[in-house]
């Protein structure tokens, strides 16, 4: 599904929203959960391009629904693999995911069927300020709380913002990071803060449905309302 011309909110991938930007080579935000790379690559081929057209993969952040297809995607099309120096070591499993606070990570966590996303090398590190190219150029907005690493893309020139988790948006309600799955509420509210000074008039959140026209404004006049 086409938002805006070049940015695509790719149906039918379970697990987190999965965007892809096509430009001079391709870029996809977050990988969904196991499984889904058959779906995110019929949809890529279904724009007439190739795996092989796929030249990054920008991860937001560690988390089961964003990356359980990375390694896969990774392995099919060759695309490096980009995400936040602090999270580079979660996602290539040289450091275990620290764990958030509350009985329900420490529930799930003793779970023995839990599925565990399978570790990928991370090619490319960014932190916050960094410019990648496409669309007019993006820019990496570092929004930690949620996990260390936690990354949005604001894309100024297309009036885009694509936060990952670091806003929620379910129900058709606009909310910080699920308190039960974030590390640091407290730091996640703060980046909240911080992104709703951004520019932007789409949203493209992690989870539910992007909000197309005047995102930002939006989240300013609810934000004093949950944080």
């Amino acid at each position: 599904m086409e938002l805006i011309p070049n940015l695509h909110l790719i149906p039918g991938v379970r697990g987190a929203n999965a965007y892809l930007l096509v430009d001079r080579e391709s870029i996809l935000v977050d990988a969904g959960m196991m499984g889904q790379a058959e779906t995110i690559l019929a949809y890529i081929e279904g724009l007439g391009l190739d795996a092989d057209d796929l030249a990054h993969i920008v991860v937001t952040h560690n988390h089961l629904d964003h990356v359980g297809s990375l390694a896969d995607l990774r392995l099919r099309t060759g695309a490096q693999v980009v995400a936040h120096r602090a999270e580079a070591p979660y996602i290539s499993g040289k450091e275990a995911m620290p764990s958030p606070p509350g009985a329900l990570m420490r529930l799930l966590e003793r779970l023995p069927l839990l599925p565990r996303a399978e570790t990928a090398a991370v090619d490319v590190t960014v932190q916050d300020g960094d410019r990648l190219d496409l669309l007019g150029g993006a820019t990496v907005v570092h929004v930690p709380g949620h996990t260390p690493g936690s990354i949005a893309l604001h894309l100024p020139s297309e009036g885009v913002l694509i936060c990952g988790d670091a806003i929620d948006h379910r129900r058709g309600k606009l909310g910080p990071p699920p308190k039960g799955f974030t590390l640091d509420m407290d730091q996640a509210t703060g980046s909240v803060r911080r992104m709703a000074e951004l520019d932007f008039e789409l949203l493209c959140p992690g989870h539910g449905a992007p909000i197309r026209d005047g995102a930002a404004r939006e989240l300013r006049a609810v934000i004093e309302t949950w944080i």
